[in-house]
């Protein structure tokens, strides 16, 4: 067998664990799924190669939005080798560590789009994707992931509209505790919000958002 896809790997809160709470992040290599997946999390054209070395690719484009206008501002570089790999004191303020944060949203929004694939909620059925590999309509439509949204606080959203134009997930910062609380850890948000894009294509139809 011959593996194209270059490797990559993501210090993050991985697969299992809700947040921090629950356990330390690890680095994860490769974790994309060869099926939703084939040419790894960084590819947008379906070419051997990445062609993107920063939190960009075919599922989705994570980056953060302290002033909260959606305009795509910074993302984190793992270099040539795509190694992300960046600190987190939670002790200090998430602005702190704003690259992790950005990094594990990135994982989170690529590992919940390949395991709802293989459940249905694929290319067919009005997924997340810059390509549809299969030739399928309604390309076009990577999730744009804003972590440490500065627009509001103690929040998350999901707004998905039809097939072809992509939805955007926000996670805001929580100011309950000092230091505020990052949702970008929070696994079990990310799912919640992501769950809300899939009922949204998947209930009236890919190209009926206003289903619900």
């Amino acid at each position: 067998l011959s593996d194209w896809v270059d490797a990559a790997d993501y210090t993050v809160y991985p697969l299992v664990y809700e947040s921090p709470l629950f356990g330390d992040r690890e680095q994860v290599t490769d974790p994309h799924d060869g099926v939703a997946s084939p040419f790894g999390w960084h590819d947008t054209d379906g070419d051997v190669s990445a062609d993107f070395t920063d939190t960009r690719g075919n599922n989705c484009i994570a980056q953060h939005d302290h002033d909260g206008d959606d305009s795509n501002t910074s993302r984190p570089s793992g270099g040539a080798g795509l190694h992300f790999d960046f600190a987190i004191d939670l002790a200090d303020e998430p602005s702190t560590y704003t690259d992790a944060a950005v990094v594990n949203l990135f994982y989170w929004s690529n590992i919940l789009h390949d395991i709802f694939s293989r459940q249905g909620f694929d290319e067919a059925a009005g997924n997340f994707q810059t390509l549809n590999y299969s030739g399928a309509p309604g390309d076009g439509d990577a999730l744009q992931a804003d972590a440490q949204d500065g627009g509001s606080v103690n929040n998350a959203s999901m707004a998905s509209p039809p097939d072809g134009e992509s939805p955007r997930l926000t996670m805001h910062e929580w100011t309950h505790t000092s230091p505020r609380r990052d949702s970008s850890l929070d696994n079990s948000i990310v799912i919640h919000e992501f769950g809300h894009g899939i009922s949204n294509r998947l209930c009236g139809g890919r190209t009926n958002s206003d289903a619900l």
